[in-house]
This record gives structure tokens, sequence and C-alpha cells, in this order.
């Protein structure tokens, strides 16, 4: 089952390469269900919303798929393949 990744309204370069990729993306703004990583940018870091998240994906609130927690990516001054790099580092795969 590949990630699923919120990625912040106005990053459609970057949530287009994740797509190509093979990720599951969604709009964080979007978003109630649970996902494995958050990508935004911004040097304020506001992720407003995501203060709460949902350990059991009832979707009441932004949930994670995994109860050890979600990963956030700031996208800020990154590539999309730098932001794709990031995130198959964390998780241990290898770039294809």
């Amino acid at each position: 089952m590949p990630l699923k990744i919120a990625v912040q309204n106005g990053l459609g370069e970057i949530a287009n390469y994740l797509t190509e990729q093979g990720y599951e993306v969604v709009g964080m703004e979007d978003n109630t269900g649970p996902v494995d990583v958050i990508v935004y940018s911004g040097v304020s870091n506001d992720i407003t919303g995501f203060d709460e998240v949902d350990y059991y994906g009832d979707g009441v609130t932004m949930g994670v798929n995994s109860p050890s927690g979600v990963m956030l990516v700031n996208a800020h001054s990154h590539s999309p393949e730098q932001v794709v790099s990031i995130i198959n580092n964390r998780f241990g795969w290898m770039e294809g």
C-alpha cells in the first residue's frame, strides 16, 4: 500500500511529482483521513489545524496511518525531487 501524503495547496508541482512516483496524494486542506506524511511550505512553519491527530483514523481530525506519528516535510526551497528523496530516506526506500 503506498504512503498517503497530504500536500498543502499551492504545491502542485510537488503533488504531481509525488503522484508520478506512486504515492497517494491528497490536499492538506481538504483531507480528514489518516495520512503518513504532510508536505507544507512556509517560513512560518504554520500548519495550524494539524495540532490534533487522530491515531484511530475515525475522521474527526486528520489522523495518521501509524501510531508512531506523521512525518512533516517543509518543502520551502526544495525541488519535487528533493522532497521525494527526503520521504524515501525516512522510510528507508531506495530511489529508483
